[in-house]
Parts: C-alpha cells; sequence; structure tokens
C-alpha cells in the first residue's frame, strides 16, 4: 500500500472521528444539519474504503481505488462549498467571512486532490496512482 492510500485512509477515518464527534456533542438539530453531517460521513467512509481496499466491486465493473478516492474528495469538496456559502449567507460578519474564506479554500484544495485523483496523476507523479 502506498503513502498516498494510507493517507487517504487516514482522512477517512478523521472525518468519521469529526462526524462522531458531532453526534456526541449532541447531533443534529435541523435537517440542513444532518444533511451535511451525512455528507461528511459518505466523503469520511469512501475515503476509507479507497484507503483499505485496491478494488471496489460495483456489480460487473470494478472501479480502482483513485476514482473512489476522486468521489470522496469530490464530496468532500461539495461539503466544504456549502459550509461556506451558507455561512456567507446566514452569518454576515468579519468572523463568517473569515470561516466561509477558510471553508471556501478548503474546498478548492479537495476539488484540486479530486481532479489529481480522477485523472491519474496531472501534476503528481502517476506511480503514486496505479491499480495492483
Amino acid at each position: 500500500m502506498n503513502s498516498l492510500r494510507r493517507r487517504l485512509g487516514m482522512c477517512g477515518v478523521v472525518t468519521l472521528a469529526v462526524v462522531a464527534g458531532l453526534f456526541a456533542l449532541g447531533g443534529p438539530t435541523t435537517t440542513i444539519d444532518l444533511f451535511l453531517i451525512g455528507w461528511l460521513a459518505f466523503g469520511g467512509l469512501t475515503l476509507l474504503v479507497a484507503g483499505l481496499r485496491d478494488r471496489i466491486a460495483l456489480g460487473v465493473m470494478t472501479v480502482g481505488w483513485p476514482r473512489v478516492a476522486a468521489i470522496g474528495l469530490a464530496v468532500l469538496s461539495v461539503a466544504a462549498s456549502s459550509v461556506g456559502f451558507l455561512q456567507l449567507l446566514t452569518a454576515p460578519s468579519v468572523w463568517g467571512a473569515l470561516i466561509a474564506c477558510l471553508a471556501l479554500g478548503t474546498s478548492l484544495i479537495l476539488a484540486f486532490g479530486a481532479l489529481e485523483c480522477g485523472l491519474g496523476g496531472v501534476q503528481l507523479d502517476e506511480e503514486l496512482f496505479t491499480v495492483e
């Protein structure tokens, strides 16, 4: 298992730990909170699966871990951008703008990671994305 897969698996574990922590602190109170936590859980679980499995069987087709990781990173990117835009709409203050900028910056980084995994290494070395 290469270092990129191990890191993606650890990111999935950390994301699922954040979801568990959010439920331990009282859980979601509204439908939108439940939706965002579910989004985080799906992205974390997808990254965990990409870190643990080399190939994933989907019906009659198998998908390599880079594609699964790309889906997980894209889901987390959309979740981060949603949180950023919601923060801008609901808390129009300096603190809200700072949180929105951090969330949108995180979303951009995750989107670049999803593109790298989906395309199989544009800026990174192609050997990182080999499927055995």
